[in-house]
């Protein structure tokens, strides 16, 4: 176990060096564990003052006193506390001679060293190391180790469950609660707690024990319950320099996964079966799960070590939050990371976070598209509270599908400021078509586009029929948000519109082919989402006469219908993170009147359709739009990078995708306290997938059109497509590309325009230009 327990080198390490209380919030989010399931904060153990730990299942929300339905806080199972004559030791009532933790994103192990000196004078060292295991998904275990380094004498620790946890409040100090007491129990053997979400019961248990190895004669053990904590403690003689070790297990459930009539058993079980197995087994498995995870995800870049790690660490929180356990749960805009956006699924997950999923891991991202598929009927709830049709997905998403983006938030002073994504940015709709056929190119999976996918598709292609307006000789969409935020109830956003176009296009082409291939359920569909023939007729006109605004003289595409009227301004200075300001005069409360933009908008829809565009039109809408973006969002750098590759500014996507993938690391929105910012995690991978290695989808063949930044020796990678993995390597002179799954045909793929077959039997070099 000590050896599979040691770090991996430092390229796989994120390290906590110093305690600063007022980095606290921010480590926490960084060096996050998780596997799926769930995510546990990297609070430290004594749960100093300025912590705010937590950890989230994915799929469990309650709304109780909270403006809207959000992610709920669990109980705390990582509780440790070291007491020595009535006083506990701890950074936040101790002189902190040293402290430093470490994740190791390889192995999913966080480990902590620190030396702490209470009043008295004693000093004691204590580590640990903690996992949340990747094999099995509902346990964690924890090494402790104390060592009172300059004196003996009687030491106590304690090992707790803790169900006093409350959810952050809109205004500063306050807190929900979404938890009450159903059980709590000690045993002789372990300690168990069990409690019930205030609006929905659904019931979480957790099971935990805490054995102290070798423990010193005449050592005492006594479990207490302190209202809504119980814990395990041990009171012992302590030797001066002496080591003492305690593992700690425990097992946590919830009966959403249907565990409603034997919820403490199966924690109790699963703890004893843990424990029975030992860590050696269990450690083994965690690391076998975790290393063929990396040997999938993994992209190596040789010759940039500032890259290779800030990469490395978006992907790692891309794996801890793959839900590959259960279709029925998304991934929020803040992962299970943290509290920031209530942990609601938004636009982020199909645009800039399932790619990564499509190509490495294709069943995680069909559940992912199950999830919107489970989550239709609150869609269609949507649409019809609004007097549409059809299905409309909410722009902020939790676990039925029904709009939960509040509709307005109230201020410290009693004033209200109207909130109107909810209600206008509804390129949502598409957004999840878009990600959808996404999926199904990649994966040629026909099984789902059939019972599932064809009804996502046409019932929300209903809703924009009846959202679409006939105005003189054409279809309108008015009164929108398009992914430049700044600007709100705008008419006939570029980004909105092309995307519903593709919508219909792509609506009507199922239909042929299921028409034609599988008439039989075809009809069966249509008759129980009630979409008739004469609705794909339609869909067929709306398609060819949707407005889209296009100057075809400077061949600008207009934001939307007005924004080249609007005052044209210069950003401001660069702030200390190199993104542009406010302009003087500018503020949040009147930038709507200008050209300045929040974000990617128009350069986003020439990113995603790659083939629609001449070279020349994305050259001249990039420059134009990129001196107007402010990139207020996590989500605009990335895409920045992307076309800036696309059009020839490879000095801008360099440091467009450095500024994306230390985007948490460094803070740089100051916010990564409530989590890690997802979208940002996809758009690393993305950066370098799709726009260095130049990895895109063209006319249904899976073509490469690399360029290197100049430190870079070798970009290498594998990739999923159809069924097959390919193993890519790219160097400045040369790309190979290799099938590492058993296929017994050549594949064809386009390097640089040009078209090859891959042999399945050995490795294809290509010359680059």
């Amino acid at each position: 176990m000590k050896k599979a327990f040691d770090p991996s080198s430092s390229e796989w390490l994120i390290k906590e060096k110093g305690y600063d209380p007022a980095q606290q919030g921010l480590y926490e989010t960084l060096l996050t564990l998780g596997n799926g399931y769930m995510c546990q904060r990297a609070a430290l153990e004594e749960n100093p003052l300025e912590s705010y730990r937590g950890a989230y299942i994915a799929g469990l929300f309650d709304k109780s006193e909270s403006l809207v339905p959000e992610i709920v806080k669990v109980p705390g199972w990582t509780d440790i506390s070291v007491w020595h004559n009535g006083a506990r030791f701890g950074v936040d009532n101790c002189a902190v001679l040293s402290h430093e933790r470490a994740l190791d994103m390889r192995k999913g192990i966080l480990y902590r060293s620190s030396r702490l000196k209470n009043k008295a004078g004693k000093i004691i060292r204590l580590e640990t190391k903690r996992v949340l295991f990747a094999h099995q998904v509902r346990g964690g275990f924890m090494e402790i180790t104390v060592i009172p380094e300059n004196f003996s004498g009687e030491l106590k620790v304690i090992s707790g469950l803790n169900g006093e946890v409350t959810n952050m409040g809109h205004f500063p100090n306050e807190r929900i609660k979404h938890l009450n007491l159903k059980k709590i129990e000690r045993t002789a053997d372990h300690i168990y707690l069990e409690m019930e979400t205030r609006d929905k019961n659904i019931r979480l248990a957790l099971a935990s024990k805490m054995v102290f190895e070798d423990a010193p004669k005449g050592t005492a053990y006594i479990s207490k319950i302190y209202g809504e904590k119980c814990s395990q403690e041990y009171t012992f003689k302590a030797i001066k320099k002496n080591k003492y070790s305690f593992n700690k297990w425990t097992s946590i459930y919830t009966s959403r996964e249907g565990y409603e009539r034997q919820l403490e058993s199966a924690a109790t079980d699963t703890l004893s079966d843990m424990i029975r197995d030992g860590i050696d087994y269990h450690l083994k498995k965690h690391l076998e799960w975790r290393e063929k995870q990396w040997q999938q995800a993994d992209v190596m870049i040789k010759g940039d070590k500032l890259a290779q790690k800030g990469l490395r660490f978006n992907i790692y929180h891309l794996l801890i939050a793959k839900p590959h356990h259960d279709p029925t749960v998304s991934i929020g805009a803040k992962f299970l990371t943290g509290e920031g956006y209530k942990g609601h699924a938004f636009w982020d997950t199909e645009i800039f976070i399932l790619p990564f999923y499509i190509y490495n891991f294709p069943e995680d991202a069909r559940n992912l598209l199950m999830y919107r598929y489970y989550t239709l009927n609150g869609a269609q709830q949507n649409a019809r509270h609004m007097g549409y049709k059809g299905a409309k997905y909410a722009w902020e998403s939790a676990d039925t599908g029904i709009e939960t983006t509040p509709t307005s938030v109230t201020l410290e002073d009693g004033s209200k400021i109207r909130i109107f994504t909810g209600d206008e940015e509804h390129h949502i709709v598409s957004d999840v078509i878009h990600g959808l056929f996404d999926y199904y190119y990649a994966s040629g999976d026909n099984d789902f586009m059939l019972k599932y996918g064809a009804e996502m598709l046409f019932l929300t292609a209903k809703f924009w029929m009846s959202r679409v307006e006939k105005r003189r000789d054409r279809y309108e969409i008015r009164k929108v948000i398009g992914p430049d935020e700044f600007h709100e109830h705008v008419d006939n956003n570029a980004f909105t519109n092309y995307l519903v176009i593709l919508h219909f296009e792509k609506a009507v082409e199922i239909y042929e082919s299921m028409k034609k291939e599988y008439p039989d359920m075809l009809k069966q569909l249509l008759e129980r989402i009630k979409v008739s023939q004469d609705d794909f007729e339609l869909m067929k006109k709306m398609s060819k006469t949707i407005y889209f605004p296009y100057d075809q003289k400077s061949e600008l595409i207009e934001q939307f219908e007005g924004y080249f009227s609007l005052r044209d301004i210069k950003p401001g200075k660069l702030n200390r993170e190199g993104f542009p300001e406010f302009p003087p005069g500018v503020s949040g409360d009147n930038v709507d009147r200008t050209q300045l933009i929040k974000q990617a908008d128009v350069v986003l829809m020439l990113h995603l359709f790659v083939d629609r565009f001449s070279p020349e039109l994305k050259k001249k809408n990039f420059h134009y739009y990129e001196a107007r973006t402010l990139h207020k969002s996590s989500l605009s750098p990335c895409i920045y990078a992307m076309m800036g590759l696309e059009v020839g500014d490879h000095k801008k996507a360099y440091d467009y995708f450095m500024k994306t993938s230390y985007l948490d690391l460094l803070d740089t929105q100051r916010n990564s306290f409530d989590g890690i910012h997802a979208a940002a995690t996809g758009g690393a991978w993305m950066t370098v997938i799709n726009g260095f290695a130049g990895m895109r989808v063209r006319r249904g063949t899976l073509c490469f059109d690399p360029w290197l930044p100049k430190k870079w020796v070798e970009l290498a990678f594998n990739t999923c497509w159809q069924g097959n993995i390919f193993s890519v390597k790219i160097s400045r002179g040369s790309i190979s590309v290799k099938i590492c799954s058993s296929s017994d045909r050549a594949h064809p793929i386009k390097v640089q325009g040009k078209e090859y077959k891959l042999n399945p039997k050995k490795e294809t070099k290509i010359k680059l230009k």
